[in-house]
């Protein structure tokens, strides 16, 4: 989980931002745009993503997107609560998780060994 954990924090910053919302609705825009700004920022501090930082928004804009798609607000807001808590196991957090992977696996896969080696 620890490449996660800078998306987690940018993630936090979002949710506290963000009003609640009743399951199901769509994520209020104000926090959706502060999530991927906050994502952002914190992909390209990632030392595991130096290499491909230009792929940080469409990274960020992935999770957003899926997250809205299959996370309903509430159970976005308490995996925020659950990963603060350090439950890092919460079914909460494992909704979240399971989104954020998914993008890192399309997005930002991992680099062949030869590409990450300094010569």
């Amino acid at each position: 989980m620890k490449p996660l954990r800078s998306v987690w924090l940018a993630f936090a910053l979002a949710l506290a931002g963000a009003g609640m919302a009743q399951a199901q609705q769509p994520y209020p825009s104000q926090f959706a745009d502060q999530w991927i700004n906050s994502c952002v920022a914190s992909c390209k501090t990632n030392e595991l993503y130096k290499a491909r930082q230009g792929l940080c928004p469409s990274y960020c804009t992935c999770i957003v997107q899926e997250s809205q798609a299959s996370v309903p607000l509430e159970v976005a807001m308490q995996a925020d609560r659950d990963w603060a808590a350090k439950n890092y196991k919460s079914d909460a957090v494992q909704r979240v998780s399971k989104v954020a992977n998914q993008c890192q696996s399309r997005v930002l896969p991992p680099q062949p060994a030869s590409q990450t080696r300094k010569r």
